[in-house]
């Protein structure tokens, strides 16, 4: 019954996470340990080994649907690396914990804003500091031509950006799929549906590294990681499914603001199972 539970839990959490870019990764880790009892490595080792298929599955769909922008997924992964190992290395020197729920209201604040809904006022999009930044020298403009999307990007910005969230994901020991949505949307202007089928295709590449590593470790246990797989692989196809019955930009929106939100109670729960386990996810 329990294995049951997990399974469409985890297909629920999958589908959710593919509609907004996230993965599902931050929701499912604390639900495994504090629902069903898993020690944390091997709940990590789970959850990483699920994430690869279900990532990859989610990237064919939008390979097919051509709304992969590479070069900024690009732009943001090889920083974000980088910025993981900082991060990780930062540890020792700073108040983590203190920062982590400072953090934590921070990402329940962004999801806040992006839930409440707008005021019908003319918003000016051709002003303000981001707006300035986006058009000094390194930026450009994408075209998405089989989505009649066109916007602009500055590439010294973006790998600042993708950085910074590598930072973060290497403090706190969370995945930075969380920030690097909304940091799309809200801050670059992308389009909704560009900037999460951008998020999926850099989870491939930090799913796959992670489920390497936690395997090395001895944390993936294929009796409980290949349910989880499949739930996770069958939540990936009814997500996209799902996401192309969306068409409103504002409600995907607002599925992130709520992601969001439940990420940052997941982030004060990671604060709680560390500070028991002495583990971080």
């Amino acid at each position: 019954m329990e294995e049951f539970i997990i399974f469409v839990v985890g297909a629920l959490v999958s589908g959710f996470g593919t509609i907004i870019g996230f993965g599902g990764g931050v929701f499912m880790v604390p639900i495994l340990i504090i629902f069903f009892g898993y020690s944390i490595e091997i709940a990590i080792g789970a959850t990483m080994t699920a994430l690869v298929p279900a990532s990859i599955i989610a990237s064919s769909f939008n390979l097919r649907d051509r709304s992969i922008d590479y070069l900024v997924g690009s732009l943001i992964q090889f920083p974000a690396v980088a910025g993981t190992v900082l991060g990780a290395f930062m540890v020792a020197f700073l108040p983590v914990a203190k920062l982590q729920i400072i953090f934590a209201l921070f990402v329940v604040t962004v999801g806040f804003f992006m839930v409440k809904p707008e005021k019908r006022e003319r918003i000016q999009r051709h002003s303000g500091i981001m707006y300035r930044i986006r058009r000094v020298p390194t930026s450009f403009i994408r075209k998405n031509r089989a989505k009649h999307l066109a916007y602009r990007l500055n590439g010294g910005v973006v790998s600042v950006f993708g950085f910074a969230s590598g930072i973060v994901a290497g403090l706190f020991g969370i995945g930075g799929g969380f920030l690097q949505t909304p940091m799309m949307i809200k801050l670059f202007r992308m389009p909704p549906q560009i900037a999460t089928s951008t998020s999926l295709f850099i989870l491939v590449i930090t799913s796959f590294t992670g489920f390497i590593s936690h395997y090395l470790l001895g944390n993936v246990i294929w009796s409980r990681s290949l349910p989880l797989m499949t739930a996770f692989a069958l939540g990936a196809i009814g997500g996209n499914l799902l996401k192309k019955r969306q068409g409103k930009m504002q409600d995907i929106e607002k599925l992130i603001g709520i992601g969001l939100l439940l990420a940052g109670a997941g982030v004060i729960l990671n604060l709680l199972i560390k500070s028991n386990f002495g583990f971080s996810f």
